[in-house]
């Protein structure tokens, strides 16, 4: 079982938009500006809503979040510091962690100030494209 969709929420989804598809290069594949944007990624879709779009929807439970969500996206430890020069040169701050089994990942706040984490499977003793 692997996670088909997450979502994160933010009110300016133009800026949601710059970061995950032209800094991290998602594909957007739906965008409805103060609604949604959908991303592709490597086997699912990271959903971003706009909360107060989503806290009224009508056909779907309504849903939405306060504060500072989190997420880790798996990243090869080979990808992991181009993704981090991305970022860095877009103007974002990223943080290094070293973990107890010896594997590093890092985060990045998004313009939302969600917490985006790049991590490679091992981080939790996952084999590598399991």
């Amino acid at each position: 079982m692997e996670i088909l969709e997450t979502c994160l929420y933010t009110e300016d989804l133009g800026k949601a938009r710059k970061f995950y598809e032209g800094i991290l290069g998602l594909k957007c594949i739906q965008f409805k500006d103060g609604q949604f944007a959908f991303f592709r990624t490597a086997r699912g879709v990271l959903l971003v809503f706009n909360p107060a779009y989503s806290r009224n929807l009508q056909k779907l439970p309504p849903h939405g979040a306060t504060g500072s969500i989190h997420v880790a996206f798996r990243a090869d430890e080979q990808e992991i510091p181009e993704l981090k020069k991305r970022f860095q040169e877009g103007g974002f701050v990223t943080y290094d962690a070293l973990w107890g089994n010896g594997q590093s990942s890092f985060y990045v706040y998004d313009p939302a100030g969600n917490l985006i984490e790049f991590a490679p499977a091992g981080i939790w003793e996952l084999p590598e494209g399991a």
